[in-house]
């Protein structure tokens, strides 16, 4: 029996940053082997004790936590499984897999080759590999392992899936259509290959298949696919009718919301989807010296705490370019330290006077404000020459970003903030756009609608921001 645990690239990334728009779409699926058998429940094992449990029940326990997305607590367990000398490819496996989730990916790779050493006709691992080292951008090496993976177990639709990701990175795209197509032939029902292949006929201009393939989903990220296609094959009626057509399914859907920005302000129409029509108009702007008698302090103290969490250096399938971003799996908001949790009620305050502020607007951003305010917030760290790629939040609802350190912005607008209706897959140099060059302390709030990106900056010195999104409530998206 196989768990199933589904990654997707942001397309954050042209699928977008969880808290993310890029070049491939490239939805991966991981397969986690889940134990039979054991103990029925929850328990909680400790180092300082004699063993209590069998190893099923150590093995099943940890599953149950990977499989909950509970990733700190199921880390804990397979090491401590392999602590106890669990000779065992599942651990070393699902190990590997959560570790690749976590950012972890030179440890990754150890342990889906040890789960190999192990069992060399282990399917699962050879396929887990090969999305690892596609992720170290060993893309020969990866295609390698998913071809292994194929040839043990010839029915394996996400090895084919994957290897096609891994086909067209490589630019051999005869072969990773045939790649994704074998996936789709084994699952007819496997959108994350059809979405994949999407993406492979929309580089290659092929809207007509492009949009066989989105319209053949029908999720949230196909229908907003679809009206990229569309626009790209100029039907700009029928991008008009499908939006109308679906205004109530996809009110609350951040990706298609931000096309219709685009497109009601090319054609200079507006659109049926009332989620924030013209989100450059919701920018907010404040500053965390109107909370502190000392700034300049309260920064230094704050980036002495974010030095002491993980961070990982070009994060695969994230749009941050040379530096370093918080793993995904990691909320600084999440039994935060001191300064930390104070800019939280900062953050907290902030967005109650954003809200008061846009309160009287009639559009579905404002009028299904989340109740619920749930934070998740990750910190960016860039280098000389780092920037992060244009971008929306799919999963968010409000996004904000704190400056910590800012550069020089040289009159050429380095290091700043650029806001835009262009999207990756469209876009018109005649497109409003907004620049703001930050200063320390600033906090912007804006859409999760909004394109943004960073400018590039050549001074040699770190941009340091915190970054965060306030969650919709959950019934809102369900």
């Amino acid at each position: 029996m196989y768990c199933t645990i589904i990654y997707m690239k942001n397309i954050e990334d042209s699928f977008g940053e969880a808290k993310h728009y890029k070049k491939s779409t490239g939805v991966r699926t991981f397969s986690v082997p889940f134990p039979l058998g054991g103990k029925k429940g929850n328990f909680t094992i400790s180092t300082r004790s004699p063993l209590k449990y069998s190893k099923d029940e150590i093995l099943t326990q940890a599953c149950k936590l990977h499989s909950e997305g509970n990733v700190e607590e199921a880390a804990k367990y397979y090491q401590y499984s392999i602590n106890q000398g669990f000779n065992d490819q599942r651990v070393y496996c699902n190990y590997g897999a959560l570790l690749q989730y976590m950012g972890k990916l030179k440890e990754a790779k150890l342990l889906l080759s040890k789960a190999i050493e192990l069992n060399p006709n282990f399917a699962e691992a050879y396929s887990n590999l090969g999305i690892v080292l596609k992720d170290l951008g060993n893309l020969k090496e990866a295609e390698l392992s998913l071809s292994k993976a194929i040839e043990i177990k010839p029915d394996a639709a996400e090895a084919y899936s994957n290897l096609g990701t891994v086909l067209k990175d490589l630019g051999k795209l005869k072969e990773a259509e045939l790649s994704l197509s074998k996936a789709i032939e084994l699952k007819p029902g496997h959108t994350n290959a059809k979405m994949n292949r999407w993406q492979l006929f929309f580089d290659k201009k092929q809207f007509e298949l492009a949009l066989k393939d989105a319209d053949s989903c029908n999720t949230e990220l196909s229908r907003a696919c679809a009206l990229e296609t569309l626009y790209a094959l100029g039907r700009i009626d029928e991008i008009y009718e499908r939006i109308d057509k679906t205004s109530k399914l996809d009110e609350l859907n951040i990706r298609l919301a931000a096309f219709s920005s685009f497109i009601a302000e090319q054609e200079k129409k507006a659109t049926s989807n009332n989620f924030c029509q013209n989100p450059l108009s919701f920018l907010y702007f404040s500053n965390i010296r109107m909370h502190l008698n000392d700034k300049n302090y309260f920064i230094k103290e704050l980036i002495k705490e974010l030095q002491n969490l993980k961070t990982v250096w070009e994060p695969s399938n994230r749009t941050t370019k040379n530096g370093f971003q918080t793993p995904i799996h990691v909320n600084l908001f999440t039994n935060s330290t001191e300064k930390i949790s104070h800019l939280k009620l900062i953050i907290l305050d902030e967005i109650e006077k954003y809200y008061e502020k846009f309160c009287q607007e009639q559009c579905s951003f404002i009028q299904n404000w989340p109740s619920t305010k749930k934070l998740v917030g990750w910190h960016v760290i860039l280098k000389k020459q780092g920037y992060q790629s244009s971008h929306i939040h799919p999963a968010g609802w409000l996004s904000g970003v704190v400056y910590l350190k800012v550069v020089p912005p040289l009159d050429k607008d380095e290091g700043a903030i650029e806001f835009s209706l262009s999207g990756l897959n469209y876009s018109n140099d005649h497109s409003p756009k907004l620049t703001y060059q930050p200063e320390s302390g600033d906090i912007l709030l804006f859409p999760s609608s909004l394109h943004h990106r960073t400018i590039p900056f050549t001074t040699n010195t770190d941009r340091i921001v915190l970054a965060f999104d306030l969650m919709p409530n959950l019934s809102a998206k369900s």
